[in-house]
């Protein structure tokens, strides 16, 4: 019977799985759509180059999304991406007095970026240089791309550039005969003039020259029917650089305040006689008025120099007025404010008795300028994609950087913000370049864009793979 009973439940098994059916999920196979991966090309600036923390450094260049990208669409039939790597730990941050290297957070009481020292001088890169794949160089504009013997004035470009004496960074990347291009060119024709405090005005690119030269680029890298990304420029007002430092970043208790008043007051005395119209001169009250500067117990307006408000210099009344919620810091401030401008006079404290400097402040007319120049290089950018007849995909950064500055986002379940703070910030301690997190986020934006826009398939990444900020350390 025990026979006959394991007979039965072998053919009741059988019988079981041969009347029902089940299809096994076909491996999906990757494919490039309409796109050719054979050779991908990266033209870009720092972002592109993997640039953060202040300097060009090896972890910073194999996380740069340039790079990630094209990893990943290497799995899916794409070829190699040579990097013309630095070959530094930590890089050159470059500020004079000698070499130091990248930033990082220093002093856990009281968290501030510092340079590594010492670091590692730029050097000349040893590789195949007509091997090479990403073409990003730190700080070149639009205008740069096409400039005969640009490697000698900019040595990033100078390390890798076939002829630093007569090569184009545009020359260099066409002659490398991309199947597909990443580009992404124009924020430091705007950059520039912003980091500078908008103290340069020839460093902020005229929109018809932009249109120009962005045209010609486009044209010359997709000169055999390539397809390809490129991105658009984003906000200054949506990067830390700008928003760390707040702009009432002056603590006092009441009686510091009420020294420091007593101090501001024969400055306060001139501006009220100027507002009435009693200055020596005068016949009537001025159109337009100027403030006091005056401060409480609490955070206090920085006192700030500004060449926009009416010039009182000839009753010897600099350009001084404190900084409302309007304007906006950058990160640097933070290494001067509260210091002494005269070590031998206390009461040349920078913010408060000495005005901080313009290249330290971008008053709300410099930010109107800025976001209209952005407005103008954006739509030049979008009218290049519109017109490529589908062979140009946009990722539209500016719109990204702005999300995440007004509310953060959450990547499989951890959150990213535009900050320079551990462990959510997804910018590195420059505040301009997105550390190694966030440029793995901006390389699976990359991806999503590529796949949808050409039909392809190319595996993306989880950015929490890639590390943040590192929590300071004792300097």
């Amino acid at each position: 019977m025990n026979k006959i009973y394991k007979l039965l439940l072998v053919s009741v098994v059988i019988a079981t799985f041969t009347s029902c059916t089940y299809t096994f999920p076909e491996e999906e196979k990757p494919t490039a759509g309409s796109a050719d991966f054979t050779k991908v090309v990266a033209v870009g600036n720092s972002l592109t180059a993997g640039y953060m923390n202040g300097a060009l450094y090896d972890d910073g260049q194999a996380a740069s999304y340039a790079n990630i990208v094209a990893q990943q669409i290497k799995l899916n039939g794409g070829g190699d991406f040579n990097q013309p790597d630095i070959n530094a730990p930590d890089g050159d941050f470059g500020p004079s007095g000698g070499v130091y290297g990248r930033l990082r957070l220093v002093n856990p009481a009281s968290p501030a970026p510092a340079p590594i020292q010492p670091g590692q001088a730029i050097t000349n890169y040893s590789g195949d240089k007509a091997a090479l794949n990403n073409f990003g160089v730190p700080g070149i504009r639009i205008v740069d791309v096409a400039f005969e013997g640009y490697g000698m004035g900019n040595p990033y470009f100078g390390r890798f550039a076939s002829d630093p004496a007569t090569a184009t960074v545009l020359g260099d990347a066409i002659a490398a005969n991309g199947s597909f291009i990443m580009f992404w060119l124009g924020g430091n024709d705007v950059l520039g003039y912003a980091l500078g405090g908008a103290t340069a005005p020839g460093a902020l690119t005229d929109v018809a020259v932009f249109d120009e030269r962005y045209k010609n680029a486009i044209d010359g890298l997709f000169n055999n029917g390539q397809k390809g990304i490129i991105a658009n420029i984003p906000s200054v007002n949506s990067i830390p650089h700008f928003t760390t430092v707040p702009w009432n970043a002056i603590p006092m208790d009441q009686a510091t305040a009420d020294a420091t008043n007593a101090g501001f007051a024969g400055f306060n005395g001139g501006i009220n006689a100027y507002n009435a119209g009693q200055l020596p001169g005068q016949t009537e009250p001025p159109a337009i008025k100027r403030d006091t500067i005056g401060f409480k117990a609490g955070n206090n307006g920085i006192v700030i120099t500004d060449l926009t408000i009416p010039d009182l210099s000839a009753w010897g009344i600099p350009f001084s007025r404190q900084a409302t919620s309007s304007d906006l810091i950058s990160l640097p401030a933070g290494g001067v404010l509260g210091t002494l401008a005269d070590p031998m006079n206390p009461a040349s404290v920078i913010g408060v008795g000495v005005p901080l400097g313009e290249q330290y402040t971008l008053i709300e007319a410099d930010q109107e300028a800025i976001a209209n120049r952005i407005a103008d290089f954006n739509a030049i950018i979008l009218s290049v994609v519109e017109g490529s007849g589908g062979d140009l995909a946009l990722l539209d950064i500016y719109s990204i950087f702005n999300n995440i500055a007004t509310d953060g986002i959450t990547i499989n379940g951890s959150g990213m913000d535009a900050t320079i703070s551990p462990p959510s910030g997804a910018f590195s301690l420059d505040g301009v370049h997105p550390n190694q997190r966030g440029a793995a986020y901006l390389a699976s934006l990359f991806i999503d864009t590529i796949n949808e826009a050409f039909g392809a398939n190319i595996p993306n990444i989880n950015p929490n793979n890639w590390p943040g900020n590192a929590l300071p350390v004792m300097p």
